[in-house]
């Protein structure tokens, strides 16, 4: 069956639409909003090859972050025909547009580059490195203190080559939402319970600490870069100013979207629907809202998920 890959996430979605209760329509409303402002996008021939590009690099971004990859090569027949299938599936609704618009060529071209990413097949080893990071990152951080470990090369080339391209206009932003995604994936993996009441907080106020390392972290990351930018770039100025707390917003969805289905020890696959939507939402100024209203709605929901874990 080659679309087979396909019928598990379509029911691994009605799942989680069914979870999702009536949230669900705020989530279906983002989502046709991107898929309109994307058409008007392609209808001026201007920012659709941005688009294009987001959504290669979110679908790469997801490639290398999931940990199904063995799995499927083992058990599922044709696996990089229906890894394919499902990069498409994820961007038909903001891609197919274009066909009836003066940029009809981007699709062609998303679909090249669709198809070569399920070859893609090289992980880095995980081994522990930066063995003393610990005195820079607290240990009580251990989402960013592991996922820098096992990320630092993908972590380190983004960055450099972020403060390399600083000057120009659009370049630094995207690799910095680049390395976003990579910070997103962090938090994919469910810690034991033992660590999440090790700190001894209410579920509001775990999610709000949380919430502050990653703010401390990115305005420490992101800021210089940004301020160079503007200097360069002070037609941009606006949307520089509104990059980082939209990026902010975005991690706080994935924190709050992992503990909105928080089971000790679970391995969260990275390539949510939900998720996916909140991370284009987070590269392009006119999705602004996206991040910022989801991140509320998840925000609510985890707290309440989390109270039958933690004692308040």
């Amino acid at each position: 069956m080659t679309a087979f890959l396909l019928y598990i996430r379509l029911r691994q979605l009605k799942r989680e639409i069914d979870g999702l209760s009536l949230y669900i329509i705020p989530i279906i409303a983002i989502a046709a909003f991107l898929a309109f402002v994307a058409f008007k996008e392609f209808q001026k021939g201007e920012n659709g090859i941005y688009i294009i590009l987001a959504l290669s690099l979110l679908c790469l971004s997801m490639h290398f972050s999931r940990k199904d990859k063995a799995f499927v090569c083992k058990h599922i027949d044709k696996p990089y025909i229906q890894i394919f299938l499902e990069y498409v599936a994820l961007t038909l609704p903001f891609s197919i547009t274009c066909l009836v618009t003066k940029s009809w060529y981007c699709y062609p071209l998303l679909l090249v580059i669709l198809f070569c990413i399920p070859l893609f097949t090289f992980e880095f080893r995980q081994k522990t490195t930066f063995k003393n990071l610990s005195h820079i990152i607290s240990a009580k951080n251990f989402e960013w203190l592991s996922g820098f470990r096992k990320q630092y090369i993908s972590f380190i080339v983004l960055y450099i080559f972020a403060i390399a391209f600083c000057w120009l206009k659009f370049l630094p932003l995207f690799l910095l939402w680049f390395l976003t995604l990579i910070i997103v994936s962090f938090y994919s993996e469910c810690e034991s319970i033992q660590v999440l009441r090790e700190s001894n907080k209410t579920p509001k106020k775990l999610l709000i600490a949380k919430l502050k390392v990653c703010t401390i972290y990115l305005l420490i990351l992101y800021t210089p870069i940004i301020i160079v930018n503007s200097f360069f770039n002070l037609d941009f100025l606006i949307i520089n100013i509104l990059f980082i707390p939209i990026q902010i917003s975005l991690i706080g969805f994935a924190i709050c979207f992992k503990y909105t289905s928080y089971k000790p020890n679970l391995a969260k696959i990275g390539n949510s629907i939900p998720l996916a939507i909140v991370s284009m939402g987070s590269i392009l100024p006119y999705f602004i809202p996206v991040p910022i209203i989801l991140f509320c709605i998840y925000f609510y929901r985890a707290e309440n998920h989390l109270k039958q874990y933690l004692y308040d």
